[in-house]
């Protein structure tokens, strides 16, 4: 039996879901929480029956792997000096995105310095869902060719969008861009080219302070075909086969076929290939912390692993225009907590 690989969790707020992953995983073990002594990293600890660190120094040597989910310049935090030291000691590292070039390229040179593993983390290509419609819509691309990418997303995650984006198209450039900003709305949209296929990007430009969870959406991301439309409703379903539109079978008169009998298979106006999640206590509890722990593999076994690293790179730097470009985010608005359909129509009475 392999022994399970020693792993620290560094941060106490995302880091609860690498926490609850790696806890459960069999090939890890959860060795301690890293973080500044607040109550909820003791809380955290506390609830996985684990120590909690509040320096480098008190981290056990016999550590093999990280997860820094501790932000860089963009969020005003220190994680990739984080994740430097812990290379530093030894430990192969990955750290949540998103990361400025500079931050990722000293990240990397480091991790060559000193023959250590390090990865930039989009996290949403991890989930099921995301990762099958990354599948098939690879699929669709070299059999049949993307025409179109539509895609709307929050701020918070636009950097995972696009690494999503660059993903399907095994490569995010050459790319090229230009913005349109309404003047009503906090919606953004953006013209991209990425890997010579056409993207509407829109991305919803607000930003709460000291609360980045307030999202009306995380993303939708729909890839136009000659043949159909592949809709990925949101990152936890459903995931959807919308074929094109054909007009009916005539007959010899040019009559539709709405009088005999039907002669040809019917064609589905939709497939639902992957079902939604059930809800966000699922997601939250079992999809996220199962797909935090699924992220480490690369830096197990090292397969894939250059390739990822020269995603981010790429990733990064357009994701730096694409921010540049948006400007700063708007403070939402106050507005009516999430809810149910039913329950929304009701507050509006």
């Amino acid at each position: 039996m392999t022994t399970p690989m020693k792993t620290l969790v560094v941060g106490s707020r995302f880091g609860q879901f690498y926490a609850v992953g790696v806890a459960a995983a069999e090939h890890l073990e959860l060795i301690g929480v890293l973080g500044q002594g607040s109550r909820r990293s003791q809380a955290l600890a506390g609830y996985l029956q684990v120590p909690c660190f509040d320096a480098l120094e008190q981290v056990p040597a016999a550590t093999q792997l990280a997860c820094v989910a501790v932000g860089g310049a963009a969020r005003g935090e220190q994680g990739p000096a984080l994740a430097q030291a812990l290379m530093e000691r030894g430990i192969d590292v990955l750290i949540e995105h998103p990361l400025l070039p500079q931050e990722l390229h000293e990240l990397l040179r480091t991790a060559m310095r000193l023959k250590r593993r390090c990865l930039l983390n989009s996290f949403y290509p991890q989930l099921p869902c995301v990762a099958r419609f990354i599948e098939l819509a690879r699929q669709l691309h070299r059999q049949q060719g993307i025409r179109h990418i539509d895609a709307d997303c929050a701020v918070q995650v636009s950097y995972a969008t696009l690494d999503v984006l660059a993903a399907v198209l095994e490569s995010a450039g050459p790319w090229s861009l230009d913005c349109v900003a309404p003047a009503l709305s906090a919606w953004r949209d953006i013209s991209l080219v990425m890997a010579q296929v056409p993207v509407s990007l829109r991305v919803l430009n607000e930003l709460a302070a000291n609360d980045d969870g307030r999202m009306q959406r995380l993303q939708r991301i729909s890839i136009a075909t000659d043949s159909g439309t592949l809709l990925l409703a949101s990152p936890h379903g459903p995931l959807l086969w919308l074929p094109a539109v054909r007009a009916p079978v005539q007959d010899a008169d040019g009559v539709f076929d709405l009088f005999g009998p039907q002669v040809d298979q019917p064609l589905p106006c939709a497939e639902v290939l992957v079902a939604a999640a059930a809800d966000w206590a699922q997601v939250y509890r079992g999809v996220w912390p199962t797909a935090a722990a699924n992220a480490l593999q690369p830096l197990i076994t090292g397969e894939g692993l250059a390739r990822l690293q020269q995603r981010s790179l790429e990733v990064v730097r357009l994701w730096q225009q694409v921010t540049a470009a948006l400007g700063f985010p708007q403070q939402p608005s106050l507005t009516l907590p999430a809810a149910g359909l039913a329950q929304a129509l009701e507050h509006t009475r």
